[in-house]
């Protein structure tokens, strides 16, 4: 279904021999880096203190670095603040979260959204059980969902909220005025049209793709429009 490029078998455990309970976030806390930069990195290297992923995402693409059944060690810890999500119980997904000037990648974060909604209902999953690294061990990762609970939670809404793998096609709808929109994302839209991150032309006409909707009404609930 998706890529795979074999992590460098140093890095990584050996086969299950539990059944996968949790999904746990991360984030590569790179600026500008690529899901093919990092797994191409964990098959060259030879950790002296082995780490690995299961998936490494970005905004065009998902990449298998460590198959679902054999253990990453992506949230190992001396002491842990979670009782029973471990390596080998849970899958690690990796974000490539910022951009070269340390924004964040709406995009990549969709992308794992799409990826965790198959796993849960390939695992049979719940919500309940998605974690992120920080749930576990307590540590700052991923930065940006820790750092602003908002968009956690929101990451967490949309788990429920959209559909996986959803195909866009040639005839996918775009917005060209607010009141063509769903009442939904009005508001959201008409902050980013305020705040200049939507453009209009010369008669107030706006292009916003169908899919785009939801990115918007997310960055408006996670607060991003309303800093200065």
């Amino acid at each position: 279904m998706y890529p795979i490029k074999l992590c460098n078998k140093a890095n990584y455990g050996s086969k299950r021999n539990k059944n996968i309970e949790y999904i746990v976030i991360h984030y590569t806390s790179n600026q500008g880096d690529t899901a093919l930069n990092n797994v191409n990195y964990f098959t060259r290297e030879t950790l002296k203190n082995p780490a690995s992923a299961n998936y490494f995402v970005d905004e065009k693409e998902i990449w298998v670095s460590v198959p679902d059944d054999f253990i990453a060690y992506h949230c190992g810890a001396k002491t842990y603040k979670h009782k029973t999500c471990r390596n080998s119980n849970s899958l690690g997904i990796e974000i490539c979260m910022n951009d070269k000037n340390g924004n964040i990648r709406y995009d990549s974060i969709k992308n794992a959204i799409s990826l965790t909604q198959n796993l849960m209902k390939k695992y049979n999953i719940p919500i309940s059980n998605i974690l992120r690294h920080y749930d576990i061990t307590g540590k700052n990762c991923p930065a940006p969902m820790v750092e602003n609970p908002k968009l956690w939670q929101e990451f967490l809404n949309s788990l429920t909220q959209t559909t996986p793998d959803k195909e866009i096609n040639d005839d996918m709808k775009i917005y060209t005025k607010i009141d063509e929109m769903p009442d939904w994302a009005k508001p959201s839209v008409k902050k980013a049209i305020d705040k200049k991150i939507i453009s209009t032309d010369k008669d107030g006409a706006i292009s916003v793709f169908e899919p785009n909707l939801q990115s918007l009404v997310w960055m408006d609930r996670a607060g991003i429009f309303d800093k200065k």
